[in-house]
């Protein structure tokens, strides 16, 4: 969606703020910044004003922003299918497949796609349990794994409650302290 020329940081924030339901914050002390665009290592704001994103947002653009390799792979993509179904074959999927597996370690001859990274790591911590036949999972606390059942049981972040409905969990700390 495009800005318009009324659109303020103010503006943008007001609306957010009455609409949006941040995660991971406390709602009456929240000021999230109004990013309008990105670029390579930077964000700027609706007013303009520019930033070095050193979070990557969630390190998960650790290419950059509006990657011109990746919008054009998104677009063409797009073009063609925007999603496929887990029980569905798909040429995208099966060669992403094999460009992982020509890394993977011998031996690994599947990869499993899933929705996200909440869903992965729950369906990795059901794996190796299935795998070791151990309950026990290790994370540290002030990591984040997804917000879903397991995964944020695994995230180790005492103030979200309730946090241990989830068996076999332990926490330590990391190298950083």
């Amino acid at each position: 969606m495009a800005l318009t020329p009324d659109d303020t940081n103010a503006s943008i924030s007001e609306r957010d703020r009455s609409s949006v339901f941040h995660s991971w914050s406390a709602q009456r002390s929240l000021a999230p910044l109004p990013l309008a665009g990105g670029s390579g290592s930077e964000v700027w704001d609706v007013d303009g004003r520019r930033y070095l994103d050193f979070s990557s947002q969630l390190v998960n653009v650790n290419i950059g922003h509006q990657h011109p390799r990746v919008v054009e792979a998104i677009q063409k993509q797009a073009a063609q299918l925007t999603t496929v179904a887990p029980a569905h074959a798909n040429a995208t999927r099966a060669r992403a497949a094999e460009l992982i597996l020509e890394r993977a370690p011998e031996g690994f001859t599947k990869v499993f796609f899933t929705n996200g990274g909440a869903d992965a790591n729950e369906n990795a911590i059901r794996m190796a349990r299935l795998v070791t036949g151990r309950d026990k999972v290790i994370s540290t606390y002030r990591s984040y794994h997804g917000n879903t059942g397991a995964a944020i049981v695994a995230t180790g972040d005492w103030r979200r409650i309730p946090n241990e409905f989830s068996r076999g969990h332990v926490h330590i700390f990391g190298p950083y302290l």
